[in-house]
């Protein structure tokens, strides 16, 4: 698929980019697109000095200035550059933050340098990790999201300065949530059945009171955003990275992806273990039900999201895309 978003640049303009951030004796000898990302740019530079003790970093790009994007979108950057800032005081692990410019006066969007870990993905690992490894692995990543978890905020939504995204409750929030991406479907053209998502999330809703202290919550958790990295012979996470969609609301909805690493959460032992040397873990009847909630919204996500690919057949996509949709409704009844 074939990104709208992505903002792609010459080396001419990394090297400007650059020698703004470090000096005009750092150079890129060698520039590498990354392809795994969806909706920004990243390119790997290997440095013609090294940069606070780094030979290689990373540039990420984010959406230049008048792209079409959805609401939740914007600003996204700033977002994960406010959790990254995080996650060194409370022990989470993740790549440093070298340079970051949102001034729009080199390039007309939000960018930045990081460390460039030097581990791998979980996804391209799985097969390389023996049973035993994994389960260590699995009460690792039950520690990290606990500390994750356990930083609180003052409202509940997307971490945005724009106040509008704040609220003082988690059903107001998700309900904002919910209706934010429906008003983007809607206006891009994107049939779904937004009409049925209402009907399912109506006698829901109450159940979001339950959630009264807005803890961080990454939401994108996947295998493909954890690092990992080999120490005699053994794998640990070395950083988790992709946090641009992070906002304070239930931590239950991180289970989303905890699930596709652990399987089903309330049976992710090795998961729990480490989870609740951090925090107590709870998730009885209605965390079950709330979690099928933002099984939702992921739905509607993936499905309102189209618009930024370039597709050969979008009415297949947006079909196969509402009957995803049509499932998580099914599963909530």
């Amino acid at each position: 698929m074939i990104s709208k978003t992505k903002t792609h640049i010459d080396a001419d303009k990394i090297g400007e980019l650059l020698a703004h951030a470090f000096g005009a004796d750092v150079k890129a000898i060698e520039i590498t697109e990354l392809s795994e990302g969806l909706f920004n740019a990243l390119y790997s530079l290997r440095l013609s000095k090294p940069v606070l003790g780094l030979e290689e970093i990373i540039l990420k790009l984010g959406v230049q200035d008048g792209k079409h994007i959805l609401h939740y979108e914007k600003e996204i950057q700033k977002t994960e550059l406010y959790v990254y800032r995080l996650l060194p005081g409370i022990g989470v692990p993740s790549p440093k933050i070298l340079y970051a410019d949102s001034s729009h006066t080199l390039i007309n969007c939000d960018y930045f340098f990081m460390e460039k870990l030097t581990g791998d993905t979980w996804e391209h690992l799985k097969a390389h990790i023996t049973p035993e490894n994994e389960a260590d692995l699995q009460r690792e990543l039950g520690e990290y999201t606990a500390k994750l978890h356990s930083v609180k905020g003052d409202y509940f939504g997307y971490l945005k300065e724009d106040v509008s995204y704040h609220y003082p409750s988690w059903r107001e929030a998700f309900r904002a949530f919910i209706d934010r991406m429906v008003e983007d479907g809607i206006r891009d053209g994107v049939k779904l059945p937004y009409d049925a998502v209402y009907a399912a999330l109506e006698p829901c809703w109450y159940l979001l009171d339950e959630v009264k202290t807005p803890s961080l919550v990454n939401f994108d958790m996947w295998s493909k955003n954890i690092l990992l990295k080999k120490e005699n012979g053994i794998y640990h996470i070395d950083g988790i990275i992709d946090h641009e969609r992070a906002f304070y609301g239930d931590p239950v909805a991180e289970f989303i992806s905890s699930q596709t690493i652990c399987g089903k959460i309330e049976d992710a032992v090795y998961f729990r273990e480490g989870y609740e040397k951090v925090r107590p873990f709870v998730f009885g009847e209605n965390e079950k039900i709330r979690l099928k909630m933002y099984w939702v919204y992921v739905a509607l996500m993936i499905g309102v999201e189209i618009y930024r690919y370039e597709l050969e057949d979008r009415e297949e996509t947006t079909r196969r895309h509402s009957d995803m949709l049509l499932q998580a409704l099914e599963a909530l009844k």
